[in-house]
């Protein structure tokens, strides 16, 4: 079953003879944009969330009750209002997806972000919600659901040692459960199959002492596991292995890169699988010509993937079933020149959920009904940002001092006197084994519409452009990966698009830490520095990550560089002598990941030197800000620390600060 973030809204039919052109308004250079309000962009959305029932007949989406985000059901034929589900009052209610029923609806929740998951069961006509793992100190994460059992889950659970999971089914109905495979509490990870009418963990790997990873396969009818695939660290950390078998049981599919920069989709017959021993070689299905690719569309039958995305700076489909062409095209002709994606289908495969959107306007939602040809406007993600100006998102190829090529992407300020450098706010994504995408982000467009030009990069080190490229960043946290923020800023300024004295990093979990390697590595090169969620000990960071990423510890070690770097040397914490410019800490007081500690140690030296510092702690979030209300006085934040210490517009306070949890702990700005 999909689970994607959507939204429901206005019915409009519309024919697909025509084309539908999502763009935002050309900028008047000759006027100053209004002020985007930060409620149209960090605020509750309208709807989102959305899941198609299986039957298609109904969504259910997430949209504001009383001023939080609950749980709607829609009927998407005939003309009943929808119905609210849920009643939250503080916190945001979470997603759900359908049961292949259709029956209930399944979400989750945790305590104030401290990623302890709870999985929950919803009545999508009462409303009746039941706990269906317990309720509080245990992380449990869905395995494995499927439309041939549609009254179990397969869940993993650490109630038993929280640094490993053992599996059970869940039956949905009663609550019910039974232990599927118990942890070898050696950090294995199985993977579990519904195969020949049951349950089976069929896949089983292991993260080695050198950070590479041996696969193990059980295939239904098999007494015991047996050596299957050994990869090394360089194929571990790229993601070689198999994912998953087709729902007809006839192929297991995976991802290769094994002498290849770019990675490669195959496919092993489970018929080869029963004879070829400890030597499978597998069937190349499609070589890449970019570094990552997902599958867009399966058979749904079968399982079989049918259309493949390839995602480089920009992404591109690759249709590997003919049969479906014909669909695409006509998907093609309604987005016209924008992007768009199969994000639902029902199970008889007629009606389709479609995103349609592009960097300069969010995303709209759609419902095509392939046997009628007729398409329906469900909703626009964001109405309320129709009416503003939006900035377009450039994508750059950079290069470092060495030669490495940057993919990054550069949003300008569309303000009418911005003639010559700007400021500039270099934006630095998390992970740091994650990516910078194309699209609409609502963060490029609120500091573009304050006066601020906006770059991001995908910095030695990120995932998505090739193996050497993720490879280039091992062991070199504050060292290369920071040499390549830097390289793209003083690009920038040698474009003259960047003024050299208004230079900001800003980033959250490594983006944060990245900010703080800024500031104390590279002290004169930018005038401050936004960090959320940011270690500033890598040390003390190894210490305390989460028990249940045990499994997982010796590649997160290797990429850091343990045992080869100095780790003080590379922890900010360990040079806050050297900081001369402001500061603004963000954090929640749950964070899992990167210990309220982290901030508060470089905010209490900064103090003790009298540097300036604004420090700011939420006592009801973790790893990042679920909460709206949250996130909205953080903004207000970044507004008025930009706006004093670089220039720039700012939106007024209002009563962002009071009507969310922050407690400003440490304060330079100007009391609001």
């Amino acid at each position: 079953m999909l689970r994607r973030g959507l939204r429901w809204g206005t019915a409009l039919l519309v024919g697909l003879a025509g084309s539908l052109t999502i763009s935002g308004r050309s900028v008047d250079a000759s006027s100053t944009p209004p002020l985007i309000p930060r409620e149209v962009l960090f605020g509750n959305p309208e709807i989102i969330g959305v899941s198609l029932s299986p039957d298609g007949r109904r969504i259910s989406y997430l949209a504001p009750d009383e001023g939080v985000l609950n749980l709607w059901v829609q009927e998407l034929d005939g003309d009943s209002p929808a119905r609210v589900i849920t009643r939250q009052r503080d916190r945001p209610q979470r997603s759900a997806f359908w049961t292949a029923d259709g029956r209930f609806l399944i979400s989750s929740r945790d305590g104030d972000g401290d990623e302890n998951t709870v999985l929950v069961r919803i009545d999508p006509i009462t409303g009746e919600t039941t706990d269906l793992t317990p309720g509080s100190a245990v992380k449990a994460y869905l395995i494995g659901a499927d439309r041939e059992a549609p009254t179990e889950l397969v869940v993993g659970l650490n109630d038993r040692d929280p640094r490993y999971h053992d599996l059970y089914v869940i039956d949905v109905d009663s609550g019910d459960r039974r232990l599927l495979y118990r942890s070898t509490d050696d950090g294995s990870q199985v993977s579990v199959e519904w195969l020949n009418g049951a349950w089976h963990p069929v896949l089983r790997s292991q993260v080695q002492p050198d950070g590479g990873r041996s696969v193990e396969l059980r295939l239904p009818g098999d007494t015991s596991w047996r050596p299957f695939l050994q990869f090394d660290f360089e194929d571990t950390i790229s993601n070689s292995g198999p994912s998953g078998f087709t729902r007809d049981g006839r192929w297991l599919y995976g991802q290769l890169s094994t002498g290849e920069d770019m990675p490669s989709l195959v496919r092993w017959s489970r018929e080869h699988l029963q004879s070829c021993g400890t030597d499978c070689t597998p069937e190349v299905v499609h070589r890449s010509s970019a570094g990552s690719f997902g599958v867009d569309l399966s058979d749904l039958d079968t399982g079989v993937p049918m259309v493949l995305k390839e995602v480089d700076l920009r992404s591109r489909r690759v249709v590997l079933d003919a049969s479906v062409q014909p669909d695409m095209d006509r998907l093609e002709q309604l987005a016209g020149p924008n992007d768009f994606s199969v994000v639902d289908r029902d199970l008889d495969n007629r009606r389709w959920l479609i995103a349609i959107g592009s960097d300069q306007q969010g995303p709209q939602y759609w419902l095509w009904d392939r046997e009628q040809d007729e398409i329906r406007k469900l909703f626009s993600v964001q109405p309320r940002l129709d009416a503003y100006e939006l900035a377009a998102m450039e994508s750059l190829d950079l290069k470092a001092r060495d030669g490495r090529r940057l993919p990054a992407y550069l949003t300008r300020t569309p303000i009418a006197s911005a003639s010559g450098p700007q400021p500039l706010v270099l934006l630095v994504h998390g992970g740091p084994q994650a990516r910078d995408y194309w699209g609409f982000n609502p963060l490029h467009q609120l500091l573009a519409n304050r006066g601020y030009h906006t770059l991001s990069v995908n910095y030695r080190g990120s995932t998505g452009f090739g193996k050497s490229h993720l490879l280039a960043g091992e062991g070199e946290w504050y060292a290369r990966m920071q040499d390549d923020l830097v390289d793209a800023v003083r690009w920038a300024v040698d474009e003259g698009i960047a003024d050299p004295d208004r230079l900001v990093i800003m980033g959250a979990s490594y983006g944060g830490y990245a900010a703080l390697a800024g500031l104390t590595r590279d002290p004169e090169l930018f005038a401050a520095a936004i960090a959320e969620v940011g270690p500033s000990n890598v040390r003390t960071l190894l210490e305390s990550i989460p028990p249940y990423w045990e499994s997982v510890r010796t590649i997160f070690e290797r990429m850091i560089g343990v045992g080869k770097v100095d780790l003080d040397a590379i922890s900010p914490i360990q040079h806050v002598d050297r900081i001369q410019r402001p500061l603004l800490l963000g954090h929640g007081a749950n964070d899992p990941r990167v210990k309220l500690s982290e901030s508060e140690t470089i905010a209490a030296a900064m103090e003790e030197r009298k540097l300036p510092i604004d420090f700011v702690v939420f006592p009801d979030e973790g790893h990042g800000l679920a909460n709206p209300r949250n996130a909205l006085a953080m903004y207000a934040l970044v507004e008025a620390f930009l706006s004093e210490h670089v220039g720039g517009r700012a939106q007024p306070f209002g009563s962002s600060l009071e009507q969310s949890s922050l407690e400003w702990r440490m304060r330079s700005l100007p009391t609001p």
